[in-house]
C-alpha cells in the first residue's frame, strides 16, 4: 500500500540527482517524501489511525471554528476513491530507478514520491484524463497524460534525463503554488539546500549575495545593511524603505517600522530553500514588493534526525600599509555552533534549531553576539487539511560602528572638505564611537490552517505575530560625549550624548490572511486573497510627536488587502496570469510636531500630515509561451506601489546624523516591463535571459538638506518626481558530467533620475549626479564546484560591483573612495569524512582585496574557517 499525501503548503518538493542509499541520505532535502519506514507503519496500524485521525478531525475542527469561522462554512467534500495510478521513473542514461522523485497529479494537491527503485502508487485519483507530472533536482521535468477509469489501475511510466540543477527547479513564489521553471511567468532564481550549506552558518545576504541583479550594501558587523533587486533601492538609514519584501514560511519578516530588513541578522541553518523573485510583486505581496521578493522556506525532516555543527576561523591582517590601531598585534576570531533535533511520527511533523554566533568583529566595535531559535511543526489533521507552525526567536547584541576616521576642514567660502584617513580604515571616525553597542530582538509566530475542500478547491488561512525590538547605545558612561572629541576651531562639537542616551523602537504586528485557489476548469485557476495587519510602535526616533531624549513616542498603522488571481490557459503552450491588488495604509496621527535641524535656530514646527491615508490598485498581466519542451518565452506588465513607511514620515534621530520628518511625503509607484527567455539547450545546459524597464514616480530618497556648517548633515525623505531604472540580467548554469558544475551570472542596470535639476550641493559633486545613488551599473558571479572523489567537493566562486557613479553623503567629482569596484574570491571545501560525519575548509576573500559596499565602512578583507557537521 503506498501512502497519497496532500502538499499544499506553498513549499514545493525538492528532489534527489543520485541513486541508491547515497540519494536516500539526501531525502531530507523534501517535506513530502515517505520513507519505507512510514509505509510499513501505514500498512500496520490503518485502522488505529484512522480512529486517531477521526478523534483529532473532530477536535481540531472545532477550534478551528473559532479561529476560522468563515472557512468552515464550506462543506468538506472528500476525494472520490475513483481510480488508481502506478508506474516507475528511470534515468535514461542507465535504466535504474531514480529514488525520490516527485509525481503529481498536475491541477491537483494529489501526489507521491518514488521509492527505492523508482516505482510510485497514487490512490483515490478522480476518474478522468489526467496529466501526470515528475520533477526532481538534477533531472529535466517530464509530463504525460493517462486516462484514469473508474475502479480501474492507469499504467504511466517515465524516463529522465539529467540536466542542470537551474532547469529541474520548481517554483512557489511567482503564483503563490507551485510551477516548474519552463512555466514561470516572471523572472525567479531559486537558491537549493546544498547551495545553502556550502559555507558554515550562514545568513541570508551570504545566501542570495550571487544571484543576478542582486545587490547588497553592508556597513559591518549587524549595524546596517540593506538589499536591492534591480536597483530597487538604495543604501539609507540601514535599509530604511526598503523596495524587497521578506517572507519566512509566508509570514512578513520585514521591519514594520522601516520596511528594512537586517539581512547579515536572519540565520539560515533550518533553511530549505530561498526564492527571489524580481520585478512588481505588489500585486501579490502589497506595500514594498517593487523591486521584488525574498521567499525564505524553513525545512521539515522526513524521518528522525539530530543534527549539530561547529566552526571557527580569524580575520587575517591587512595589508602592510594599513596603521589601524584595531588591528595592531590582534587577530579577531568568530565561532559559531548549532544544534538541533527533528522527526517525523505519523501526522506529526516538527523541527527545532538552536544556534550560536560570537565574532570579535574585523573592525572596531563590529563585534557580534547571536542567539537564534527556530521551530517548525506540521500536524496531519486528516487527509484532506493540517496546521502548520513557524516560530523563531533571534537575540543579538553588536558594536554599533561608525565610518573610519576622517578630518573636518573648512575651505573658504563655503565648501566643507572631509579628508580620510584609509591608513587607518578599521578603525572608527572618532574615538567616542568605540563604546556604542545595538541590540535587537526579533520573533515570529505564525499559524497556517490547509484544508483541501474538494479536488478543485483548497483554502489557506494563517494569523501570525511579529516583534521587533531595536535599540542603539551612545553612551554608557558617567559623563556626556561629544563628536568630534576634540572641538575643531570652526565647529566646536557638532553632536553631543548625554550619559546614557539611547534611541529605541518597539513594533509589534498583528496579522492575518485567507486565500482561496479554486480551479474552475481546464483553463481557469482563480486564487483569492485578503490580507491584513496593524502595527503599534513606540520609539524614541520614529513618533509624530516631538518628545525629550529616550522619551517614546507612539503611533499606529493600520494595513488592509485584497486581491484576485487568474492563471489563463489561453492555448496549448500559451499562459497567461492576470493579477489585481488593492491596498490601503493609514496612519493614526493627523500632525508631526519637530524641531528643524536644518538651521542653526534649531525652530520647533508643527504641521499638518497630508496624506496620513495612502491606497494603490496594482495589477499584472504576465505571459509564459513554452514554445518547446526545453524553450519557453515570458512578459510581465505591471503596476506596484510603496507607502511611506513610519521612519521615513517621522525620522528624528539617526546616530551620527539629525533628521527632519517630512509632512508631505506620499506614496511612490512603479510601472514595470519585463521580458524573459529560459532555453535549456541539453541535459547539461540551461540559460536565462531577462531585459526589464522600471518607471518609478514619486521615488522616495534621503536627502541632505543642511543650511549650516555646523551641522553638515541633516536628513529628511522626499518624493523624487521621476526615476528610470532598465537593465539586463543573465544566468548560465553548465554541467558537463557528475563531476563539474559551472554558474555564470551578470547583471547590467542603468538607473536615472529623471526629475535632476541642480541645486543640492551634496549630489551635484557625484561624477554623474543625474545617476541614482548606490546604483551600480555592473554585477557579476561565477562558480565552479569539482566533485573530486564521492566524498571530497572543492568549489570557487566569485562577485563582482563595479564602481558606484553616485552616492549621497561624501561625494566629490572624481568618485575617489566611493564604494564598488571590486571582485572578491572565495575557495570552498567540503570532505565526507563518514556516513554522518563532515568537514569544510573555507578562505573567503582569497586575495584580501580591500573594499567598501558602503560609503566609508571598510569591508571584511580575507579569513579563514574550518567546521565540522553532524547528523544522525
Amino acid at each position: 500500500m503506498m501512502y497519497t499525501f496532500i502538499h499544499t503548503d506553498g513549499h514545493p518538493p525538492v528532489p534527489m540527482s543520485s541513486k541508491g542509499m547515497a540519494t536516500l541520505e539526501r531525502c531530507c532535502l523534501m517535506d513530502f517524501f515517505l520513507s519505507l519506514k512510514h509505509t510499513q507503519q501505514k500498512q500496520h496500524n490503518t485502522t488505529h489511525m484512522e480512529q486517531q485521525q477521526a478523534k483529532g478531525s473532530f477536535l481540531m475542527r472545532l477550534v478551528l471554528s473559532v479561529s476560522f469561522l468563515s472557512t468552515t462554512l464550506a462543506p468538506l467534500t472528500m476525494y472520490g476513491a475513483d481510480g488508481m495510478l502506478k508506474g516507475r521513473v528511470t534515468d535514461k542514461t542507465d535504466g535504474e530507478g531514480v529514488v525520490g522523485a516527485s509525481v503529481v497529479i498536475t491541477g491537483t494537491n494529489i501526489g507521491t514520491a518514488t521509492d527505492i527503485n523508482g516505482n510510485f502508487v497514487i490512490k483515490n485519483v478522480p476518474a478522468k484524463q489526467q496529466k501526470v507530472s515528475v520533477s526532481i533536482v538534477g533531472y529535466a521535468p517530464a509530463t504525460q497524460i493517462v486516462n484514469v477509469g473508474d475502479g480501474q489501475t492507469a499504467n504511466v511510466n517515465f524516463t529522465l534525463g539529467q540536466t542542470t540543477i537551474m532547469a529541474s527547479e520548481v517554483v512557489v513564489g511567482a503564483a503563490l503554488y507551485k510551477q516548474d521553471r519552463l512555466s514561470v511567468p516572471v523572472t525567479t532564481n531559486v537558491v537549493s539546500k546544498e547551495q545553502i550549506r556550502q559555507e558554515p552558518n550562514p545568513s541570508l545576504d551570504q545566501v542570495i549575495e550571487n544571484v543576478p541583479g542582486v545587490t547588497i550594501n553592508r556597513s559591518s558587523g549587524y549595524s546596517a545593511s540593506a538589499l536591492q533587486i534591480r536597483g530597487s533601492n538604495t543604501f539609507q538609514g540601514g535599509g530604511i524603505g526598503t523596495r524587497v519584501n521578506a517572507f519566512y514560511d509566508g509570514f512578513p519578516i520585514n521591519t514594520p517600522e522601516t520596511g528594512g530588513v537586517l539581512w547579515t541578522n536572519i540565520n539560515m541553518n533550518a533553511a530549505e530553500r530561498v526564492e527571489i523573485v524580481k520585478g512588481a510583486a505588489s500585486t501579490l505581496y502589497g506595500s514594498g514588493a517593487m523591486g521584488g521578493v525574498v521567499n525564505v522556506y524553513g525545512s521539515l525532516p522526513d524521518k528522525f534526525e539530530v543534527k549539530a555543527g561547529v566552526s571557527g576561523g580569524f580575520y587575517d591582517a591587512p595589508p602592510s600599509g594599513d596603521n589601524s590601531l584595531y588591528r595592531k598585534d590582534y587577530t579577531p576570531w568568530f565561532w559559531n555552533s548549532y544544534v538541533g533535533v527533528g522527526n517525523k511520527n505519523g501526522d506529526v511533523n516538527y523541527s527545532l534549531l538552536y544556534t550560536h554566533s560570537d565574532n570579535d568583529g574585523y573592525r572596531k566595535n563590529s563585534q557580534t553576539l547571536l542567539n537564534d531559535v527556530k521551530f517548525k511543526l506540521r500536524y496531519n489533521i486528516d487527509s484532506k487539511q493540517y496546521l502548520q507552525l513557524t516560530s523563531f526567536y533571534s537575540e543579538t547584541t553588536a558594536g554599533y560602528v561608525s565610518t573610519w576616521p576622517y578630518v573636518i576642514s573648512f575651505i573658504p567660502p563655503s565648501t566643507i572638505k572631509y579628508t580620510p584617513d584609509l591608513t587607518r580604515a578599521y578603525d572608527l571616525a572618532d574615538p567616542v564611537y568605540n563604546d556604542d553597542t545595538v541590540t535587537r530582538t526579533d520573533a515570529l509566530v505564525g499559524l497556517n490552517y490547509v484544508n483541501l475542500l474538494s479536488d478543485k478547491l483548497s483554502l489557506d488561512a494563517r494569523v501570525y505575530y511579529t516583534r521587533n525590538q531595536y535599540r542603539i547605545d551612545y553612551n554608557p558612561t558617567a559623563l556626556g560625549q561629544n563628536f568630534p572629541s576634540t572641538p575643531g576651531p570652526l565647529f566646536g562639537f557638532v553632536y553631543h550624548r548625554a550619559s546614557g542616551a539611547f534611541n529605541e523602537n518597539k513594533t509589534d504586528r498583528y496579522g492575518a490572511g485567507v486565500k482561496l485557489d479554486w480551479r474552475v476548469n481546464d483553463s481557469h485557476r482563480l486564487l483569492f486573497g485578503v490580507d491584513g495587519n496593524i502595527v503599534d510602535l513606540a520609539s524614541t526616533q520614529y513618533a509624530p510627536v516631538a518628545t525629550a531624549a529616550g522619551v517614546f513616542g507612539n503611533v499606529q498603522e493600520k494595513n488592509a488587502a485584497l486581491f484576485v488571481q487568474d492563471e489563463w490557459t489561453m492555448a496549448d503552450k500559451l499562459t497567461a496570469l492576470l493579477s489585481v491588488r488593492y491596498d490601503s495604509s493609514s496612519v493614526d496621527a493627523s500632525n508631526v510636531s519637530y524641531i528643524d535641524y536644518s538651521t542653526m535656530a534649531n525652530l520647533p514646527k508643527t504641521e499638518a500630515i497630508l496624506n496620513k491615508s495612502v491606497d494603490a490598485i496594482s495589477p499584472r498581466i504576465a505571459l509564459n509561451y513554452k514554445a518547446e519542451d526545453d524553450l519557453s518565452f515570458r512578459g510581465s506588465w505591471g503596476k506596484s506601489f510603496r507607502a511611506p513607511t513610519l521612519a521615513e514620515r517621522f525620522v528624528r534621530d539617526a546616530g551620527l546624523f539629525m533628521g527632519n520628518p517630512n509632512p508631505a511625503l506620499d506614496k511612490e509607484t512603479m510601472t514595470a516591463y519585463e521580458v524573459g527567455m529560459f532555453k535549456q539547450f541539453s541535459d547539461k545546459v540551461s540559460l536565462d535571459v531577462s531585459a526589464y524597464l522600471n518607471d518609478y514616480d514619486n521615488l522616495i530618497e534621503s536627502a541632505n538638506i543642511s543650511k549650516t556648517f555646523a551641522r553638515p548633515v541633516v536628513f529628511h525623505y522626499e518624493n523624487i518626481a521621476k526615476a528610470r531604472i532598465w537593465g539586463i540580467e543573465t544566468n548560465l548554469n553548465i554541467r558537463p558530467n557528475d563531476s563539474w558544475s559551472f554558474n555564470v551570472g551578470y547583471a547590467y542596470m542603468n538607473a536615472i533620475n529623471k526629475s535632476y535639476k541642480a541645486g543640492n550641493a551634496t549630489l551635484d559633486a557625484n561624477p554623474d549626479p543625474r545617476w541614482l545613488t548606490y546604483r551600480p551599473e555592473h554585477t557579476g558571479s561565477a562558480s565552479a564546484t569539482w566533485n573530486a572523489t564521492k566524498d571530497l567537493s572543492l568549489t570557487t566562486n566569485a562577485r563582482y560591483v563595479s564602481k558606484y557613479k553616485s552616492v549621497n553623503t561624501y561625494t566629490n567629482p572624481t568618485g575617489t573612495n566611493y564604494p564598488g569596484g571590486f571582485i572578491v574570491t572565495n575557495a570552498i571545501a567540503k570532505y565526507k569524512v563518514s556516513q554522518n560525519v563532515s568537514v569544510s575548509l573555507i578562505c573567503n576573500n582569497i586575495g584580501n582585496v580591500q573594499y567598501e559596499e558602503a560609503e566609508w565602512f571598510r569591508a571584511p578583507g580575507r579569513s579563514y574557517l574550518a567546521g565540522i557537521d553532524l547528523k544522525y
